[in-house]
């Protein structure tokens, strides 16, 4: 089972080259940090001085991920801290390589801005407004055109990028948020899709990606040791294949990938899916929303064993979306609760694996906000999550307490026929400027 990663820990100005850098967040004794994205957007320009900023119609889920290219397509990133006072907050952009540690570039060389001191004031940040829960939201985009007083940013090389949000000076300063983003120029084509594997051991609980690479041109002579390719499931870092090799090169340069053993991600199941964008009125399957000395409480109705069989359901692939229903923005105005998520389980003494409440929520990380606690009396794992109002997907994954045992697929099982969403990522190395392009980029649906 694939290691996920549960870093949480109070971490500090730049990453050494030879770690890697991963998406975390601050110790929350520091900072208690909520409902982070970073996600693309689209820059309208309305005046001379006036531009729109938003997703895509029909893309506000999707994954932090631009062309070098587009002159205006972009990345925001929004987050909330918990506290009543805009901290003078900071961000700056890292290159990194395709194994995410930090490249040998300097700024100048990936990015048109160097230096700059790219500050999080008020004009980027604003109180929650009538909420039980206080909080600041904060957001800023890149890359942008500039001003009078900024000068232009644009990325100048595609591959792989972190996005650091840190305070104090930039030597000493404490890092609060680190994610990762793609850039990516599309130089060569992907033709993929996702299949049923042809391996019986594999064929009812797994998928199977298989891809051509077409050239067009582009001089793949050195794939063995100049290309790497990556394949994601659901926008998650965690579960990621890397490495896999062409099975074999046609005639006209198109390497062709059909790896039936390495290749293959458990299909798992559709997410479990609630939403509380409405305060007032509890909509399945919230059976219940109290308050509690001045704050929401949100009670889902106890969950069940998923495993026996697949059932199609519509869900978000594992991601979520802060909504709320009285106003058209949530940033400010959607409130805070805790949501109580009960799984009825009889608890043999062969069951030593701690249970996790797991998804984009919490960035697809185990740790002590999302552990289950065992109520004797009751026989079910109970856990509560602050959660800001919206749409949430989650499942429920098993660990050990070192986690070198993780089982994702005891609960809510694993299908064939489940629908995923697909990521591909073909990289290359330049010699001439010493570092991974990201040559081609493809999504794809299992069905």
């Amino acid at each position: 089972m694939r290691f996920i990663v549960t870093i949480i820990a109070l971490f500090t100005t730049l990453c050494g080259y030879s770690q890697i850098m991963y998406d975390q967040y601050v110790n929350p004794e520091y900072a208690q940090i909520k409902s982070v994205t970073l996600r693309p957007v689209v820059k309208t320009r309305l005046s001379s001085s006036s531009i729109l900023v938003g997703p895509e119609k029909g893309d506000s889920l999707a994954t932090p991920v631009m062309p070098l290219l587009g002159e205006n397509k972009g990345l925001m990133m929004d987050f909330d801290i918990l506290e009543e006072e805009i901290r003078p907050l900071r961000w700056r952009i890292i290159h990194c390589d395709r194994n995410w540690r930090k490249s040998n570039l300097v700024e100048s060389e990936y990015m048109t801005v160097v230096d700059c001191d790219f500050l999080i004031d008020g004009d980027f940040a604003d109180f929650s407004y009538n909420t039980t829960v206080p909080y600041v939201h904060y957001d800023f985009y890149f890359p942008f055109h500039g001003g009078s007083s900024t000068p232009e940013f644009k990325f100048l090389m595609s591959g792989n990028y972190v996005v650091q949000v840190y305070e104090g000076d930039e030597e000493s300063g404490i890092v609060l948020i680190q994610k990762r983003f793609v850039v990516t120029e599309q130089l060569v084509e992907i033709q993929a899709e996702v299949n049923r594997p042809n391996l019986v051991q594999y064929m009812d609980n797994s998928q199977q990606i298989s891809m051509k690479i077409v050239p067009h041109g582009f001089d793949l002579s050195t794939f063995d040791k100049d290309m790497y390719v990556a394949y994601r499931q659901n926008g998650r870092w965690d579960n990621m294949i890397t490495g896999i090799q062409p099975n074999h090169v046609s005639g006209d340069g198109t390497l062709v990938f059909n790896d039936n053993r390495n290749a293959l991600f458990k299909g798992g199941n559709e997410f479990r899916t609630f939403h509380f964008k409405n305060l007032r009125i509890a909509t399945t399957p919230v059976d219940f929303i109290g308050k509690n000395n001045g704050k929401y409480s949100v009670y889902l109705h106890p969950d069940r064993d998923w495993h026996a069989a697949y059932t199609s359901t519509t869900d978000l692939n594992g991601n979520f979306l802060t909504r709320e229903d009285t106003h058209s923005n949530a940033d400010y105005f959607a409130d805070y609760a805790e949501v109580k998520f009960t799984l009825p389980y009889h608890r043999n003494y062969y069951d030593t694996l701690d249970v996790y409440v797991f998804g984009g929520f919490n960035d697809w990380k185990l740790n002590d906000e999302n552990k289950m606690t065992y109520n004797e009396e009751r026989q079910q794992y109970e856990a509560s999550i602050l959660l800001k109002q919206g749409y949430y997907n989650y499942k429920y994954v098993k660990a050990s307490a070192d986690f070198k045992t993780i089982d994702e697929i005891d609960v809510d099982g694993s299908f064939y026929q489940t629908e995923n969403e697909y990521e591909i990522f073909v990289y290359f190395y330049d010699y001439a400027q010493g570092y991974d392009r990201c040559i081609g980029y493809k999504k794809i649906q299992s069905r």
